[in-house]
């Protein structure tokens, strides 16, 4: 584990000269500031202060009305986690680091998210005595500009060779910066939209795996434009194309490394422990919050519809990719993945509300009912309402009416986050809807 001093000797020894203090606010912007070596020190210690009026803004960079965070709010404190240091091999003499939030008195932050993800990991020890990973898997297109328009950046096939070996100069350079960030990668793979890629990265601890994503989501953006390109995470960046999903496996293991989460005596047949069925009941019960919290954006409901391969219904199964909640093959290691996310997320704030309700279920012992061996996507409404499979929200609106109701999963993040999460999104939600759109003039102008 990197601690402050070895920082500070990396930074001497290898001469840089300007180190990015970052964080996520709750519409998933980066924020952050650069320091200067001769800073680093009193950054590790008293943190490097911003106004805690940056949280009310929304994803345009507008103060929304009516914000918990005013100009008479004071500040909190961004302090740099030095297991996060990396040097930016595609930056001059720069290095970064994600910060821990805390208060004028040096305690954590309530409106941080990453403070709370590490709280739901603490519980997650004390609840079922084990180690909660994850691994991020995040599906994202190149673009490029074309006499002004924005189109594939190639017409690569699904799983073909023919993205990888196209797109070769980007794919290999941005798997070596993601390694020389300490960030590995187990796949790459051109996906279902031309010039859409899929990457795996590797399961860690749910810290270290959001840490991750957050260094993907920066490093996918920044190197594709170094290159002339448009990288981006954008749920349904064409209404022809495959849409980009975020999909969150989850594992869990004690300290003598044995998989709490299997159990090959399941009399269900999908070699699952109670502890996995359970976890998996919390995930549904809080399936409409969850939804909202990992799919915030407005475009994020034009890419889950029915039989888009998206999930579109609340419910679970094995091998099954039109539910919400897949539990992988039999010859795989036992886990699941949450597929209800995209990259328009916070990653703390996710990761953190999946074991929130999962740990719910735990306590509660849920049961998730049977699982779905048939492709949800496509059955009848007669069939999901014989077998209680709800539809997820079908837009930002629905999705933030099912957030205000869920008490529970709001009193285990905390009031600070989820209320100004739920005002900034339908402040973005009410800038969509009053937004005329150029399909809107076409076909209303020639009509009426």
């Amino acid at each position: 584990m990197t601690t402050k001093d070895d920082v500070l000797e990396l930074v001497k020894k290898r001469e840089i000269e300007f180190i990015r203090i970052e964080f996520l606010d709750y519409a998933g912007v980066t924020r952050g500031r650069t320091i200067r070596p001769s800073q680093l020190k009193s950054a590790f210690e008293q943190g490097v202060n911003f106004s805690t009026a940056i949280m009310s803004f929304d994803m345009f960079d507008e103060y929304i009305p009516d914000p918990t965070f005013g100009p008479d709010d004071g500040d909190f404190f961004a302090v740099p986690d030095p297991a996060t240091f990396a040097i930016l091999p595609y930056r001059k003499k720069t290095a970064r680091m994600l910060c821990d939030l805390v208060d004028i008195d040096g305690q954590p932050w309530p409106g941080c998210p990453r403070n709370v993800l590490k709280q739901m990991l603490n519980e997650v020890e004390e609840i079922v005595g084990g180690t909660l990973n994850m691994a991020f898997e995040q599906e994202a297109y190149l673009l490029k500009e074309v006499d002004g328009k924005i189109v594939p950046a190639d017409q690569s096939h699904c799983f073909s060779t023919d993205g990888v070996d196209v797109q070769e100069d980007f794919v290999q350079d941005f798997v070596s910066v993601l390694e020389a960030m300490n960030v590995t990668t187990e796949q790459v793979s051109s996906e279902y939209g031309p010039g859409q890629l899929e990457i795996n990265l590797r399961y860690t601890n749910a810290l270290k795996a959001a840490d991750d994503q957050v260094t993907f989501m920066h490093v996918f953006k920044q190197l594709a434009r170094d290159k002339g390109m448009i990288g981006t995470l954008m749920p349904k960046p064409f209404q022809h194309l495959a849409g980009s999903g975020l999909h969150v496996h989850m594992s869990l293991f004690n300290e003598k490394g044995d998989n709490l989460f299997a159990d090959t005596e399941d009399e269900r047949g999908l070699d699952l422990s109670e502890t996995a069925y359970q976890f998996i009941g919390g995930l549904l019960k809080h399936g409409m919050a969850l939804v909202a919290i990992g799919a915030p954006s407005v475009n994020s409901y034009k890419r889950m519809q029915p039989g888009s391969w998206a999930p579109a219904h609340l419910c679970y199964g094995m091998g099954n990719r039109s539910v919400l909640i897949r539990v992988v093959d039999k010859r795989r290691t036992r886990r699941f993945e949450y597929r209800g996310a995209d990259g328009t997320c916070n990653p703390y704030l996710l990761a953190a509300s999946l074991i929130a309700a999962g740990l719910q279920g735990v306590y509660h012992r849920i049961d998730p009912g049977d699982p779905a061996h048939f492709d949800v996507g496509h059955a009848t409404e007669s069939e999901l309402h014989e077998k209680n499979i709800k539809r997820v929200p079908k837009n930002l609106n629905e999705a933030l009416t099912t957030l205000q109701q869920d008490t529970i999963l709001a009193q285990v993040i905390g009031p600070t986050i989820w209320n100004e999460f739920i005002k900034i999104k339908q402040t973005e939600w009410d800038k969509y809807v009053g937004y005329v759109s150029e399909w809107e003039l076409g076909v209303f102008s020639r009509r009426f």
